[in-house]
């Protein structure tokens, strides 16, 4: 009777009987109330029957919905459902939920990403698995739910090969949205006592941070977030302008040691905290100036932006896919890089603690990155293990350059079959085989003399010396 059945009808009745199943545990229940309905029509009426069941639960049962997931996964298994309906559902339920909820559900997500990759769910969840992670990026924020963010992409990382086209900046663009915002007083609600600390301590210092320095540090952010602009003439020489300014502060300010900058370091901490009982999570660096001179204190901040000098660099000097014929730098230019790159390994060699050491790591990881820029310039091929040469021994005999030697007892065999030996070596077989026993060797002729006795005597005495 159920062929007869109409989509509502089968809607209904699955709906029923997914209640009884999945409450019970039993999907043995609701494989065997579908086996005689048409495998299409099965498949469409299952799969709004648990969408309509996941509704009732998000209002009903909230704390059933990962077991609820996992009912669908095992349904797909046994061919009840089609394979995409376990991330239809977790799309369903992301829409539905708050962020707070959500970030707690996406364990389940992060937990299960051996099972997406099986081959049953990998080829039809892949793209909705990316869209339901690039619907909930939307509805973060990336200065304060940044963990959740990274968590996300994280995912994706772990999820798709590397060779997938999805996840890859394939024509080399550039967030022109990380907008760096600074001149104005962005943090006016800090306490007075606070900002006149801080101006004290600053009329103490060696370096005078003028606004004029102030400006020409912050500015040079937006050269880091679109290197492209340094192409331009005009724009070069203002990069070139505002970098020898900013290094050469860095060259003045050395750092102290780390024992003597926790006074400092402790203030800028307190200034965070501040600001953190109003903003829960930045992931940015404050841009007010009052707080430059104890940034500058801080090498962690300095070793962040000279770091930034260095990856700008290598792009402009790499050899990019997608570069225009026209952004390309002049001979002076290079040049001007070359000993500025220097320079700025030298003020990172400089900085504390262990400078040495972290600048050579740094030179490690850009050397690395040369790879990785060469493997988008040949089009991003696909990683894949090397398959283990066929075990076979005319292929190895080939491979070794020489001829398959042939077993030992067919040698003896054929060497018996002429009543002679078979040593091993070529010098002892043929020694072994010169008379067919010891007897007849001393019976030869060459044996039948008599010696002189001079030659005797001779012989007898070397013998015994």
């Amino acid at each position: 009777m159920s062929d007869k059945l109409g989509f509502e009808d089968l809607r209904a009745k699955y709906r029923d009987v997914l209640s009884k199943a999945f409450s019970t545990n039993n999907i043995d229940l609701l494989d065997s109330f579908s086996k005689n309905t048409n495998e299409t029509d099965r498949k469409a009426a299952m799969d709004q029957a648990f969408r309509d069941k996941l509704l009732e639960l998000l209002v009903e049962e909230p704390d059933t919905l990962e077991n609820f997931v996992c009912f669908c996964i095992d349904s797909c298994r046994r061919q009840m459902v089609t394979p995409t309906m376990p991330v239809v559902l977790l799309g369903d339920i992301f829409d539905a939920l708050t962020l707070n909820k959500c970030e707690k559900m996406f364990n389940y997500v992060e937990n299960g990403v051996s099972i997406w990759k099986e081959d049953l769910f990998f080829v039809a969840c892949k793209n909705n698995l990316l869209r339901m992670c690039n619907d909930l990026l939307r509805r973060l924020s990336r200065s304060q739910n940044t963990v959740f963010c990274g968590r996300i992409l994280l995912f994706l990382a772990k999820f798709f090969p590397f060779s997938e086209r999805s996840g890859l900046n394939i024509v080399s663009e550039f967030n022109l949205e990380n907008i760096t915002e600074f001149g104005g007083d962005n943090t006016s609600n800090l306490r007075d006592s606070l900002d006149e600390e801080m101006v004290v301590d600053s009329e103490k210092n060696k370096l005078n941070i003028d606004y004029n320095l102030y400006c020409k540090f912050w500015s040079l952010q937006d050269f880091f977030r679109n290197p492209n602009t340094c192409y331009n003439k005009v724009q070069w020489k203002t990069f070139v302008a505002h970098s020898g300014s900013v290094l050469s502060a860095f060259s003045s300010y050395k750092l102290e040691a780390v024992e003597l900058q926790k006074s400092k370091l402790n203030r800028l901490k307190a200034v965070n905290t501040e600001l953190n009982k109003e903003q829960h999570y930045f992931a940015k660096f404050l841009t007010n100036q009052k707080l430059l001179e104890l940034q500058l204190s801080d090498s962690n901040f300095r070793r962040c932006v000279l770091i930034q000098f260095l990856i700008l660099f290598q792009y402009l000097t790499s050899t990019v896919k997608f570069k225009m014929e026209s952004q390309e730098l002049k001979p002076d230019q290079l040049d001007w890089l070359k000993e500025t790159t220097t320079f700025i390994y030298k003020l990172l060699a400089e900085t504390p603690s262990d400078g040495k050491h972290f600048a050579e790591c740094v030179k490690q990881i850009l050397k690395r990155e040369e790879h990785w820029n060469n493997w988008k310039n040949d089009g991003c091929p696909e990683f894949q293990k090397p398959k283990p040469p066929v075990q076979s021994d005319s292929s190895d005999d080939v491979r070794k350059g020489r001829k398959r030697r042939r077993p030992v007892g067919d040698i003896i065999k054929e060497y018996g079959a002429q009543k002679k030996y078979y040593m091993g070596n070529n010098e002892l077989t043929k020694l072994w085989n010169l008379c067919p026993d010891n007897l007849t060797a001393c019976r030869t002729k060459e044996r039948d003399f008599m010696p002189s006795l001079g030659k005797y005597i001779f012989t007898f005495n070397s013998n015994f010396t």
